[in-house]
């Protein structure tokens, strides 16, 4: 069973949807639309996400584990089937609360991650920061993100508090001791940080990033030279513009 969050799109992507949920049973839609008047992405993201994981745990369905999944990527297109089933395997060992994808050509996602050395939670606040500057915020992606991005990219398992990078298998007993919205938490930090964290305390148990099941970066995230990153800025603000601004029925 697939539980899919929709927030209001309009593109299609409800009715889709709602085709794909008539026809196998297989697809629950899952309608979060009120996390757009949540204000604050990282805030927005938690709320609708808990949506999801409130609908999950009311399901009677035994489930073997929760797979959280961000489809806006083509992730499954190319996961590799043997990889997973054996991520899988390890997660029915119950060393782990959860195991979660690496990511190549490097792993990207550094706002989900934390382990008992390195955390990652005020990297918006650092990102936002810099913004206002072009080449003192190119400066930080060079010499800070694309660095912990290297440093964190292995065919090894990663033993951390914290991941996700667009794919996480939680074992279900953990996953229902989890929250994403935690009182007096930070608006600025990641939603799957706050959640993880609250798994780890509750259960005193670690997750692991799986060095053999791999997703592919999404390509904003790549490292880039200044008038690739430039130009590749200039252009996702002036497509937040036009989705703003623009035409709503397509």
């Amino acid at each position: 069973m697939a539980l899919v969050g929709e927030n209001g799109s309009h593109d299609g992507t409800r009715q889709l949807l709602e085709k794909a949920e008539s026809l196998t049973g297989l697809v629950t839609v899952v309608d979060t639309s009120a996390m757009s008047k949540v204000v604050g992405r990282l805030h927005r993201m938690a709320f609708g996400r808990q949506m999801l994981a409130d609908y999950a745990r009311g399901m009677p369905v035994s489930t073997r584990s929760i797979c959280v999944l961000d489809i806006d990527e083509p992730f499954l297109e190319h996961l590799d089937q043997e990889s997973f089933t054996e991520a899988l395997r390890r997660l029915d060992g119950g060393q782990f609360f959860a195991v979660a994808a690496t990511s190549r050509p490097t792993y990207y996602d550094l706002l989900a991650f934390e382990d008992d050395n390195r955390s990652f939670w005020n990297l918006e606040l650092q990102i936002t920061s810099f913004q206002r500057n072009p080449l003192k915020y190119y400066l930080f992606f060079r010499n800070v993100i694309y660095r912990e991005q290297r440093a964190l990219t292995a065919n090894f398992d990663i033993l951390c508090l914290s991941a996700f990078n667009g794919l996480c298998l939680y074992l279900p007993e953990y996953y229902a001791l989890g929250s994403y919205l935690q009182p007096g938490s930070s608006a600025n930090i990641c939603e799957h940080v706050i959640f993880n964290r609250s798994v780890a305390k509750a259960s005193g148990k670690h997750m692991v990033i799986d060095g053999a099941l791999v997703v592919p970066m999404p390509k904003e995230h790549g490292k880039r030279s200044l008038p690739g990153f430039l130009w590749q800025r200039t252009s996702k603000v002036a497509r937040a513009v036009l989705s703003r601004f623009g035409p709503k029925d397509r």
